[in-house]
């Protein structure tokens, strides 16, 4: 999502619902719960010595011809690996704007229908800020996302260097500017480099609580609580469980011993998931799988694995929502921060 001035946003609102509108019938269309194969396991393939691909998928990959032809076009050969992997965070390649680029032309998202002109228009922008960040990959992939002012506030406030706490810093100063409790992706560097394995250490969070953690290396990309739907751009929605970053070749595992009372296979909202009891009064929920391994009814044993990590259903990327529920049914706001479960 690229910021480039509220005033223009807010003068295109109408648009925009006609455009929210057109997102789901677009998701719909092209939603594909097979995307994410038995394949995700597969070696990783070496890339330009300092990348390799952690976990693109066919969606994105198919569009490589687009990335190298446009890529060449605007001098920035040795960044197809950085586009595909933005492209995996804006859409997984499922949307027909698949880099998201409709508001960096000052238009409401998703306005671009065709793909190859979203990539062409993405990547002219990429170059852009890219040029603007004096050839800062990390500073250009988070102007990409919050607009190219947070350059010149990095250039303000930190001597032009990229830092996850200087993005969270311009993304609240822009928050309480226009009143909005969320300003782009904080996290956007982190969320778009995880398609990518970089030839260093990364560290991870690890957990103290009640509940084991749901996957073996923790990055956590959305809070519970209010926030800027990532599909339908909606303020305020709530957010009922916590987010982490993942890849297809990620097991997903049963935070506690229980029994598995829904194993269920879709396409829109939650995509494929599995519901876990660990109590008269507790559950826990893992949301946009690419595979389910279980079966409702089976026993599961903490540590277990339940499926992989996928992009099914409602979401832009790779990653698993897991909720903690005390009552099925219940709505966003009476479900439990798996944060505090977890002990992150």
């Amino acid at each position: 999502m690229k910021k480039l001035g509220c005033l223009m946003l807010i003068l295109a609102i109408p648009i925009l619902i006609l455009s929210m509108l057109m997102v789901g019938v677009i998701m719909v269309a092209t939603g594909d719960n097979d995307t994410m194969g038995s394949d995700s396991d597969s070696d990783f393939t070496d890339v330009d010595g300092e990348y390799r691909f952690n976990a693109m998928n066919e969606e994105v990959e198919r569009y490589r011809p687009y990335f190298e032809r446009y890529a060449k076009e605007n001098g920035i050969e040795d960044h197809v690996e950085i586009l595909m992997g933005m492209t995996m965070q804006e859409s997984g390649g499922r949307l027909a704007d698949v880099m998201q680029s409709s508001e960096s032309l000052g238009l409401p998202r998703n306005t671009i229908t065709d793909p190859e002109e979203s990539i062409k228009q993405g990547v002219s922008y990429f170059a852009d800020v890219l040029e603007l960040a004096g050839g800062d990959t990390e500073l250009a992939l988070q102007a990409y996302n919050m607009g190219h002012g947070f350059i010149d506030y990095a250039h303000e406030n930190n001597g032009g260097n990229y830092s996850q706490e200087l993005a969270y810093e311009f993304g609240e100063m822009m928050a309480s500017r226009l009143g909005w409790n969320n300003y782009g992706d904080e996290n956007y560097v982190d969320n778009v480099m995880r398609y990518l394995d970089k030839n260093d250490d990364t560290e991870y969070a690890g957990g103290s609580g009640d509940w084991s953690l749901p996957l073996e290396n923790i990055r956590i990309t959305s809070e519970f609580g209010p926030r800027i739907h990532p599909v339908t751009g909606e303020v305020n929605r709530f957010h009922g469980g916590l987010d982490f970053g993942c890849t297809p070749a990620d097991d997903i595992l049963s935070v506690a011993d229980g029994k598995v009372i829904e194993a269920v296979h879709s396409n829109v909202g939650y995509g494929n998931y599995v519901t876990v009891q660990h109590g008269n009064d507790e559950y826990s929920r893992y949301a946009h799988l690419s595979s389910i391994g279980v079966s409702q009814g089976d026993t599961v044993s903490q540590g277990e694995s339940l499926g992989k990590c996928g992009t099914t259903g409602s979401s832009t990327g790779n990653h698993l929502h897991l909720e903690h529920i005390t009552d099925l049914g219940q709505p966003p706001e009476a479900k439990t921060d798996p944060r505090e479960t977890l002990g992150l």
